[in-house]
């Protein structure tokens, strides 16, 4: 196992003894490189009435790989910081009819620029786009914008 399956491994353990809707939800953080997450999340415990994906699941699962991105990117950083949603907005394309995974990916500067700030100002805000995906056709598209702060501090918004 290289290091990155092993930080990956690592991080999905602790994400999922801390989110326990994760595990409901089934998901699995199963890519990952400095720049880009991808989480899978199997149809069947996400369904609706009409035997879809639910809109809740879809949701939750855009807005787990935008903060989980951020999470592992975080991880490289020496100080540890808490990562919470501020606000998010998703589209809905079309039904989930199959299990999907979401990918949530920054850009190289979007990156340097934020753990700039972070290193300064111990908080900043992070935009993050989460794309949904079923076989390679987009299910929704998700905007997340995450603040994040050092731990041990006050959270203010």
């Amino acid at each position: 196992m290289d290091t990155t399956e092993h930080f990956l491994r690592d991080f999905s353990q602790q994400a999922m003894s801390a989110i326990p809707m994760l595990q409901s939800m089934e998901l699995s953080f199963s890519e990952f490189n400095d720049h880009c997450l991808r989480v899978d999340m199997p149809l069947a415990p996400n369904v609706n009435d009409k035997n879809t994906g639910f809109g809740g699941s879809i949701a939750a699962l855009a807005t787990t790989a935008g903060w989980a991105v951020v999470s592992l990117i975080l991880r490289r950083l020496p100080r540890h910081y808490h990562v919470l949603v501020a606000e998010s907005h998703i589209r809905y394309l079309s039904p989930a009819t199959a299990n999907c995974y979401a990918l949530a990916s920054v850009t190289d500067s979007a990156k340097s620029a934020f753990i700039n700030v972070l290193q300064e100002h111990h908080s900043g805000r992070i935009t993050i786009q989460s794309v949904v995906e079923q076989d390679g056709k987009q299910v929704a598209v998700f905007t997340g914008t995450y603040k994040v702060q050092l731990a041990g501090s006050l959270c203010q918004w």
